[in-house]
């Protein structure tokens, strides 16, 4: 008998995308369960990302899955859902976190800034884009509950604070302050290195630059150290009749 006839052929399981080694599996089960917008049966949840082992409900997966501090299982409906670091259902409790946030800088979240950023809202609000984008339009804009600090390319919002000046706290800019201010005129390019030398300030070396009527800002080339002849300067006056440039010999 030849040896392709008695050779026998495995089938490997299929690759599910959660691993095979339990560690990976809770890792992966946990990040699905993150994803989810909505309480879920465990069966559907399962079989839906390739964790068939979490059906078994005596096995080692299935415990460390519950026992995990992210889990949160309803015994009354039997759903499974993500536990995020704030409990937020509404716009309502995402300004009360800010507010909270604002009074207790770095008392919660990873940190220590009066605001929030959107990603950390999200995780635990998946809604908290939309709402800030109401909060943030709302009229009149002195009533505002929230302000944000957006990217100044894409526009895109970065970070959500608390506001805690509204109605009539909320001063207008004085007419004379306006008037002062475009009043002001700020020195041309050329000008501006004198006019910071002439206030008492430094500037870093100027990057080429184009200035009115062509042409750069060009950087000042620093010579290298020990180029070209230098004086020598004595500093010993008993020395006054030895040129140490010419006189000194070395043994």
């Amino acid at each position: 008998m030849s040896r392709s006839q008695t050779s026998e052929i495995y089938s490997q399981p299929a690759s599910t995308g959660s691993g095979f080694h339990e560690n990976t599996q809770l890792a992966s089960a946990i990040d699905a369960l993150k994803s989810q917008t909505h309480p879920v049966r465990l069966e559907d949840f399962a079989l839906s990302h390739g964790l068939n082992s979490l059906l078994n409900s005596s096995g080692s997966l299935f415990a460390r899955f519950k026992a995990h501090e992210r889990v949160l299982h309803d015994a009354k409906t039997d759903l499974w859902s993500y536990k995020p670091d704030f409990d937020l259902r509404s716009p309502t409790d995402l300004v009360d976190l800010l507010r909270e946030r604002y009074k207790n800088p770095g008392g919660g979240g990873s940190g220590s800034s009066a605001g929030m950023k959107l990603a950390e809202l999200r995780e635990s609000y998946p809604q908290a884009r939309e709402a800030i984008e109401e909060l943030s339009k709302f009229q009149p804009s002195q009533d505002r509950e929230v302000l944000v600090l957006r990217g100044q390319r894409d526009g895109a919002i970065k970070q959500v604070f608390w506001n805690p000046l509204r109605g009539d706290e909320v001063k207008p800019i004085d007419d004379e302050f306006k008037t002062l201010w475009h009043e002001l005129k700020v020195p041309d390019l050329v000008d501006l290195p004198k006019e910071l030398e002439n206030e008492g300030l430094t500037t870093a070396d100027m990057l080429d630059a184009p200035i009115p009527g062509g042409g750069v800002v060009a950087k000042k080339k620093k010579g290298k150290k020990g180029a070209g002849s230098r004086r020598v300067k004595l500093q010993n006056t008993h020395l006054e009749e030895v040129d140490l440039s010419k006189d000194y010999v070395k043994k």
